[in-house]
């Protein structure tokens, strides 16, 4: 009798920690849409499920469940690494990912010299594409921004209700009518097209001068 009860106190126990995980992992947040934006105890700020300044490119293909497309950029001296992700589904939108990652100068030099460079020139500067070993050693390289761009256009009304108010409001600088919402607390930048494409810019929370400054200046 005595070992009946034992095990049964043991199923009971069991059976309490499963119900209790299962509860713990259904009571998390899965960030699928771009306004689920949580700013986290350091000060860093995560979305999509990925941490600037923290989540390393190999672990973003894991959660956006896609392989990126390497290139290096030179523009004005100034070089920059970005892997891009086209249309990707989360929660039923879908968007390209550009994640600019962090990498020292001198490291940027050496993927600069190890790669090809593309016949083809933009607003970046001259593109250099990485070959597989390269592309392949920067899978630990860590996120540092990350620009979304849905395919579906949002609206003001939209942009109100998922995002709220923002902190500033200012126009582009381009000949397109639209304007930048500005969120510091969130680390976003938010560009709103009359027509086009809508493309979300996020920061870590205390970088939000690297969007904001140059929209300011006169």
């Amino acid at each position: 009798m005595k070992k009946v009860i034992i095990i049964l106190i043991i199923v009971f126990l069991f059976l309490f920690l499963l119900i209790d995980k299962n509860s713990e992992n259904s009571s998390k947040i899965i960030q699928k849409y771009p306004w689920q934006i949580t700013i986290l105890p350091g000060g860093k700020s995560q979305v999509f499920g990925i941490v600037l300044n923290e989540t390393r490119l190999k672990e973003v293909n894991t959660i956006l469940n896609s392989t990126p497309k390497m290139a290096l950029f030179d523009s004005d001296k100034k070089l920059s690494l970005e892997a891009y992700y086209k249309n990707i589904s989360l929660g039923g939108l879908i968007g390209s990912f550009i994640l600019s990652l962090e990498a020292t100068e001198e490291t940027l030099k050496k993927i600069k010299e190890a790669s090809i460079k593309d016949k083809k020139s933009g607003i970046k500067g001259a593109q250099y594409n990485l070959d597989k070993p390269t592309a392949d050693k920067v899978q630990s390289f860590i996120v540092k921004n990350l620009i979304y761009i849905p395919t579906v256009q949002l609206d003001e009304e939209i942009i109100a209700k998922r995002f709220g108010k923002p902190e500033f409001k200012l126009p582009l600088k381009t000949k397109e009518a639209g304007w930048h919402y500005i969120y510091p607390e969130k680390g976003l930048d938010l560009i709103y097209k009359e027509e086009g494409k809508e493309i979300l810019q996020y920061v870590i929370p205390k970088n939000i001068n690297e969007l904001l400054e140059p929209l300011q200046a006169h």
